[in-house]
């Protein structure tokens, strides 16, 4: 899913007229003003996203900038003033300098001196060409036709027609490649749908759909049709267009058509564009005056030659016959390839590849109704704010919409890739659930999703592993059930009994932690030797014991849940089990609200509470100093999941010389590590990318470490750091790890009660 970032893109596409990416505050209200945008196709807010976050291969990938026709209607709705048809029209110019491969058009655009020098060049040598190479000079009477015989001008025309070909066609290839890269097409689909191509060319009839006034449509479409009409009298029907005498031939009637159109829809435009009209026109830049000119002047300078060869001037006609081709040509050289005119082929180009994948993708195999079999309605109730997306931590390093899921399967329009695939991206974080006006829980619904394809066999690979080791071994991780205690070490873990406070619940990935760092069993050794330390009552059921059910839970498996859930609630009770202590907020969470009746029961809680309530009474007392700067990364399964922020931070606040700074994502805000939902078991895991931004914000801060209390968050942020190569710069602790380093041991003989840290770490552990 995760495509790299590019920090310039924005500060790119602003060279090409972009202006105001800054205000955007993604409210849609563009999207929902514009009557083209639909619910998959969302522009302009997609492509403002885009260029926000940096995603150039995204952009490159989007035909939608060039399903807007820039009828201004979103600039007057933009609650911030923004000017979102501006910014799809800088796009286009963007995008068509990414599409052309000679690095011309981008000069062209971009530079004022290389498009007026370019057009130079053509022209002259246009005149060079007939001052050297004109046939007969004939001044008794006019002859077009002695003076540049109509051969040479049908292999002149044929020569451009092949090279302006050449490059408008190559440039379309990159544009398909871009396009259609992440999507497989069979090639008759292709064939059936060429019509589409033909039509929006031909007619620009979406156009018709884009704004009240019809008359824009009317205007441009007599503009098209016009110059096509002349670029195909040059071309195919040279030899009846050129003549010196009177005589009528009918293509005549198309050159009268196609001259006129043009000079007076060029001038309405150079109007319009003079006006600034409210809605639209109220920037331009000099592509748009240049191509509307040279057609003017192009049209302008045939009329003139036409009269002047009608009065009976030869070297007048001869002279305006020179100046209309040195205009004409670098108008077609320049602007059709490289240029404004290009928009008129890539447009209907990126419709009918547009309708191609709509046509190509598969149905969503998610039924509406079904989901509410398992969820309920208040999904419906959905507002299409877009809060959910907005606050979703995958839009801060790519482009993801939990809104758009919900309102393709509320419509049923979903497909394959935009609710079946993109439901297994989600981290189940919950922010978009803690933030929803509506309180829809989408992580139910996301849930829900997953379930329904895994009863018709569509897990992904990633999870089809760890999905059957939970079968086959009681955990995700394929760990040896008879080695589920090995991560203690030498330090010995009662068995439970009844009589013990707590039953201590290990979480998988604590007890299976095979990465090199080690860092979820140092967490959870730590939480040992602070137990044992404060004399609480407590067991483990050992090699009895199996994985909580989060994993097959979160991924929609609810067979093997129901089976776990089982085993475990069997477990607990044939023990005489009334309070679980989690090292993992996942377990926290998920005995708590996806057991049935546990609650009733069973008391469970999450270590961080029991040791900010053990250094309050005194039964831990933190002495020793721990001389670093410090931030803390809440999890998501325990802060915006249960609540819990206060607890980790009294106890590290409790530590003497310990500094607690806080990242700009804390508390209910806290930015995801990319590990829940089953992220943590993808390899190599997208969501990386989540854990890598926040190890950024954790060195932003100037800490030495990232205090968190997830055996997830520890592993993915773990994993930041090496992939970052900064282990020298930060690391990753858990709560009881910095905890351990402050508490007084309890020796036959006294202690200094002050350690440097930074001169000897083994002191405490002697």
């Amino acid at each position: 899913m995760y495509k790299e970032i590019d920090p310039e893109l924005y500060q790119e596409v602003a060279k090409f007229g972009a202006r105001d990416m800054e205000i955007c505050m993604q409210c849609g209200t563009c999207s929902a003003s514009c009557p083209l945008s639909t619910g998959t196709d969302t522009f302009p807010r997609k492509i403002y996203r885009y260029l926000q976050l940096g995603l150039r291969d995204k952009l490159l990938q989007s035909p939608v900038p060039w399903l807007c026709y820039y009828c201004g209607e979103c600039n007057l709705d933009c609650p911030r003033g923004a000017e979102p048809a501006e910014t799809m029209m800088a796009t286009r110019r963007w995008l068509t300098t990414q599409y052309d491969w000679t690095g011309l058009a981008k000069k062209f655009y971009l530079y004022e001196t290389w498009e007026m020098g370019a057009l130079g060049v053509v022209a002259l040598g246009i005149i060079a060409l007939f001052w050297f190479f004109h046939g007969p000079i004939i001044t008794d009477h006019v002859a077009v036709n002695t003076f540049v015989p109509v051969l040479w001008i049908e292999i002149g025309d044929l020569g451009m027609a092949a090279v302006l070909s050449l490059f408008l066609l190559s440039n379309a290839f990159r544009m398909f490649r871009f396009i259609m890269s992440d999507t497989s097409v069979p090639f008759r689909l292709y064939l059936t749908e060429a019509k589409s191509f033909v039509l929006h060319f031909a007619t620009q009839k979406r156009w018709r759909e884009c704004s009240e006034d019809k008359s824009r449509w009317l205007k441009h479409f007599l503009l098209v049709s016009g110059y096509m009409t002349m670029m195909t009298l040059i071309i195919v029907f040279i030899r009846w267009f050129q003549v010196d005498d009177s005589s009528w031939h009918f293509s005549s009637l198309f050159g009268y058509y196609a001259t006129g159109v043009i000079l007076i829809v060029t001038i309405e435009m150079f109007q319009s564009r003079r006006r600034k009209q409210e809605a639209l026109h109220r920037f331009s830049e000099l592509s748009d005056w240049l191509f509307l000119i040279l057609l003017f002047l192009t049209t302008l300078t045939g009329i003139i030659m036409h009269m002047v060869r009608l009065a009976g001037w030869p070297m007048g006609t001869y002279v305006m016959y020179v100046i209309h081709l040195a205009i004409a040509v670098p108008m077609l050289v320049i602007e059709v390839p490289f240029g404004k005119w290009s928009h008129l082929f890539y447009r209907p180009l990126a419709l009918f590849l547009t309708s191609v994948r709509e046509k190509a993708a598969k149905p969503s195999s998610v039924d509406m109704q079904n989901v509410k079999t398992r969820i309920g309605e208040l999904f419906m109730v959905c507002l299409q704010c877009g809060t959910c997306t907005a606050v979703c931590p995958w839009n801060q390093v790519s482009a993801y919409s939990p809104r758009q899921i919900l309102r393709q399967i509320g419509l049923g329009t979903g497909t394959v890739k935009s609710v079946d695939d993109a439901a297994w991206n989600c981290v189940t974080c919950d922010a978009c659930g803690d933030a929803c006006p509506r309180g829809i829980h989408l992580i139910d619904v996301i849930r829900s999703v997953r379930e329904i394809q895994n009863i018709q066999g569509h897990t992904p690979a990633p999870f089809e592993i760890p999905l059957q080791q939970l079968t086959d071994k009681g955990n995700p991780w394929g760990g040896d059930p008879g080695q589920r205690l090995c991560w203690s070490e030498d330090i010995h873990i009662p068995d439970f009994k009844p009589e013990h406070t707590y039953c201590l619940f290990t979480c998988c990935t604590t007890a299976y932690d095979e990465t090199p760092s080690q860092t979820c069993n140092q967490a959870g050794r730590a939480l040992l030797k602070l137990l044992l330390q404060a004399k609480v009552g407590f067991g483990s059921l050992g090699k009895e014991e199996r994985c909580c059910g989060d994993p097959a839970f979160r991924l929609g498996a609810v067979d093997r849940f129901s089976d776990l859930s089982h085993e475990n609630m069997s477990l607990f009770q044939r023990r005489g089990v009334e309070r679980v202590l989690t090292t993992s907020p996942h377990c926290l969470e998920t005995f708590r609200k996806a057991y049935a009746n546990t609650r009733a029961h069973m008391e469970f809680e999450h270590y961080t509470v029991l040791l900010d309530r053990l250094v309050s009474k005194g039964d831990l007392v933190p002495r020793f100093e721990v001389t670093s700067r410090v931030t803390f990364h809440d999890p998501c399964y325990l802060g915006r999941h249960n609540g819990i922020y206060d607890a980790p931070r009294r106890i590290l606040k409790g530590i003497p010389g310990l500094s607690l700074v806080e990242m700009p994502d804390n508390r209910n805000n806290s930015l995801c590590c990319g590990g829940g939902g089953g992220g943590a078991f993808q390899d190599p895991s997208s969501n990386d990318r989540l854990a890598v931004q926040r190890i950024e914000q954790a060195l932003n801060t100037g800490a030495g470490v990232i205090a968190t209390a997830c055996p997830y968050c520890t592993r993915m942020l773990q994993k930041a750091i090496m992939n970052l190569g900064i282990q020298e710069r930060i690391a990753v602790q858990d709560i009881a790890e910095l905890l351990i380093q402050s508490i007084e041991i309890r020796y036959e003989h006294p202690m200094p009660v002050h350690i440097n840290l930074e001169l000897d770490q083994e002191a405490l552990h002697a």
